[in-house]
């Protein structure tokens, strides 16, 4: 994706920050893992990915690893839009086996000078939940 459509998909809010959502998009392990953003604004940000064959587990199901990555990578673009975040720690709970497209949509529950709080959600092709977390990053100063 390039700098326009990446503008394309951002909001009004935050079009100012699309370099730092740029260098979030360009991450060498997003890019190995294939999360492609679908939208950013303030209040929510949606990210894609395709499970690929070596993303699964033994029993040829999403591995629980890829899954987190593409809920701390959504999570990461969320909290570093405007400033520089580092995550601290996240809480996830896996709800079902995954495959195909996931869908992973992130909204704030709290932000603070100093930690802002996320919950990420990753939803299945058909749209069920296949795992939820809250997300915490120290905010850098």
């Amino acid at each position: 994706m390039d700098r326009e459509e990446l503008l394309s998909r951002m909001s009004y809010d935050v079009k100012g920050y699309v370099d730092n959502v740029m260098d979030m998009y360009n991450a060498p392990f997003a890019r190995q893992m294939g999360i492609e953003i679908v939208s950013v604004s303030n209040d929510e940000v949606v990210c894609e990915m395709e499970l690929r064959p070596v993303q699964m587990n033994s029993m040829g199901r999403g591995h629980g690893g890829a899954i987190f990555a593409l809920v701390d990578h959504t999570f990461a673009i969320h909290c570093n839009i405007m400033h520089p975040c580092t995550g601290q720690n996240t809480t996830i709970n896996f709800y079902r086996p995954a495959q195909g497209r996931l869908r992973a949509i992130s909204h704030p529950i709290n932000r603070s000078r100093s930690l802002e709080v996320y919950e990420v959600r990753v939803l299945s092709e058909e749209g069920k939940l296949v795992a939820s977390a809250v997300n915490t990053a120290f905010v850098l100063k």
